[in-house]
């Protein structure tokens, strides 16, 4: 917690959105409806209303390695996201049935436990996260 006057850094944060690839269309994982990410209309209200729910904070302080956040930083803002002020400096993360990877990050997502994002020498895919 920061004392009163004390800034906060803009860039101990990212704000990303999880997305999921589901029969090669992009759907927030809170939604149904599918994204163009190369769209460069913002989304329309339901749809926005889908990625901001799906939208996750990762912050440094809460036991993410440096690696997660710079990798995050240098993910390019999708079209659709620049065009609207809610989502203008989001990040897009893509799982397949669960998982996925940032580089040489490995990514999880599931509905009860949420986002897991871990440095190359975690091995999530034998990670029960759920069980």
């Amino acid at each position: 917690m920061h004392d009163q006057g004390e800034s906060w850094p803009l860039d101990d944060w990212i704000d990303v959105v999880v997305l999921r690839d589901e029969n090669g269309r992009t759907v927030p994982v809170t939604g149904q409806i599918p994204v163009d990410l190369a769209d460069t209309k913002p989304p329309h209200p339901e749809s926005l209303s889908e990625l901001l729910d799906s939208t996750v904070r990762v912050a440094a302080g809460e036991g993410n390695l440096s690696v997660v956040l710079d990798t995050l930083r240098v993910i390019p803002v999708p079209a659709v996201f620049a065009a609207s002020p809610w989502l203008v400096d989001s990040r897009p993360v893509v799982v397949r049935n669960g998982i996925g990877a940032l580089g040489s990050l490995s990514v999880r997502y599931s509905d009860s436990a949420g986002l897991r994002i871990s440095g190359p020498e975690t091995d999530l895919e034998h990670d029960d996260q759920d069980g």
